[in-house]
């Protein structure tokens, strides 16, 4: 038996790195994963070679910075897998190592489109469908030390300070209906 026989869970950012990782890791531990990312092509792949893996594992396509993926990686999740229990929200991007002085408009929107508005907009519909459930859940956001501590660039440090601002927020707002929020 897994550590995750039979939960369900999302895993953002499943293209690359920890999350691509991490939606192994579900997947090889019993979990019914929805691994989402902007590169389909990648996530096929992914599918495939986890395929003989205990658990079950399907993809969504699409960008985090859009609200609509939000909305539709947990309709996913729950139209294929009749409910959530974890969400994992890696997808992210880094900045240019640009200090504020340089930043530009471009660099500092598409920092926070991604790395702040996208795991918002999954929090929220993360957030929603559990208390839809009203049997709580689990949502462990992917930060950075960047958010405690000068590591990169401005608007990288500074979206990723928000990233545990709305994590803390989230704890403390959803902890009486069971919904545990973390940062790692």
């Amino acid at each position: 038996m897994g550590r995750l026989d039979g939960k369900v869970c999302i895993v953002t950012g499943a293209s690359a790195g920890i999350g691509r990782a991490t939606a192994e890791l579900f997947c090889r531990e019993g979990a019914k994963v929805v691994a989402v990312a902007r590169r389909e092509e990648r996530l096929k792949e992914l599918a495939e070679e986890c395929k003989d893996a205990p658990g079950e594992m399907t993809w969504y396509a699409g960008d985090v910075g859009d609200p609509e993926t939000a909305v539709g990686m947990v309709k996913k999740a729950v139209e294929t897998f009749g409910k959530l229990d974890v969400a994992v929200n890696d997808a992210g991007i880094m900045d240019d190592n640009t200090a504020i002085a340089d930043l530009s408009d471009e660099m500092l929107h598409e920092t926070f489109r991604i790395n702040t508005f996208g795991l918002m907009y999954g929090m929220r519909e993360e957030c929603r469908q559990y208390l839809a459930q009203g049997d709580g859940g689990v949502i462990v956001n992917i930060c950075s030390v960047g958010a405690t501590h000068q590591t990169s660039g401005a608007a990288y440090c500074a979206s990723k300070g928000a990233v545990l601002a709305a994590t803390k927020n989230t704890a403390f707002m959803y902890m009486e209906e069971g919904i545990r929020c973390n940062a790692v």
